[in-house]
């Protein structure tokens, strides 16, 4: 089977990778019929583009952010599918509409971080294969913790520059207030909580010991985590990566039933 393995990463990642969009389309497919349409993307495969949100609306719009001990910044989405489609896959604007294409790794915070002038911050939804951020919200820095977020549209992103997830100290230095931390596993289900640990996320999201300072003395702390412009891409990759292993883990379980079914 190990042979094997390293034989399928010497196939066309399009290939896996399509294959497993398929399987996590049907995986996911009851869950989020309630909320939305299906359809076939070209270029994209199964995607899903969820129905009855506001105008305008964007993900990552609707909701607040929590400081998780354990992961740092967690979204904690208000619509019905946000545990499961702002925390899985990617979002791609098509056609003037959103669409969420499945992905397997559970993520506490799946975005891109970004200054957007003098205190403000910026958060947008990690980019798919095209390496392009898009659906940028913003709001001051220190209304980042409010409930919910007031989060705005960011039309113009040119002068954006990308960086690290704010740290606690810096919101608190800004004249906003962050809640007392409270444990991932209060904010997400056990199995996302395991998976998150699975994966090691923390090194992904650019996240190092999360540290809560609610009253830093001096000056605003630097950001926790390293900066730069390739965060995003990096965490794609590093999905992508997982994502094409699970495809042949699945791809080696349906060639060994169908071996036991020919015995």
């Amino acid at each position: 089977m190990r042979r094997r393995l390293f034989l399928s990463m010497l196939l066309p990642a399009p290939a896996l990778a399509q294959d497993l969009r398929q399987a996590l389309a049907r995986q996911f497919r009851d869950q989020l019929q309630p909320f939305g349409t299906w359809d076939e993307l070209p270029d994209l495969g199964p995607a899903w583009r969820p129905e009855g949100v506001p105008d305008g609306w964007r993900p990552f719009s609707r909701g607040q952010w929590r400081w998780a001990r354990e992961a740092g910044w967690y979204w904690q989405g208000d619509l019905p599918f946000s545990d499961l489609a702002e925390h899985r896959g990617r979002w791609r604007l098509a056609a003037g509409s959103w669409w969420w294409l499945p992905g397997s790794r559970f993520d506490p915070a799946p975005v891109a971080w970004a200054a957007a002038g003098p205190g403000r911050i910026a958060w947008a939804p990690l980019p798919s294969a095209d390496g392009t951020a898009t659906g940028w919200s913003v709001v001051p820095l220190a209304e980042l913790t409010l409930v919910p977020v007031p989060a705005r549209p960011l039309p113009d992103t040119d002068g954006l520059r990308r960086r690290a997830p704010p740290d606690p100290a810096e919101i608190e230095a800004a004249g906003g207030r962050v809640r007392e931390p409270v444990p991932l596993a209060s904010l997400a289900a056990a199995e996302d909580v395991h998976a998150w640990y699975a994966t090691d996320s923390r090194s992904v999201r650019g996240i190092g010991t999360p540290a809560f300072r609610p009253s830093p003395p001096g000056p605003t702390p630097a950001p926790s985590g390293p900066a730069g412009e390739d965060d995003a891409w990096q965490a794609f990759e590093r999905q992508r990566r997982l994502d094409l292993l699970d495809a042949e883990r699945r791809r080696e379980l349906d060639r060994e039933r169908d071996r036991d079914r020919l015995r």
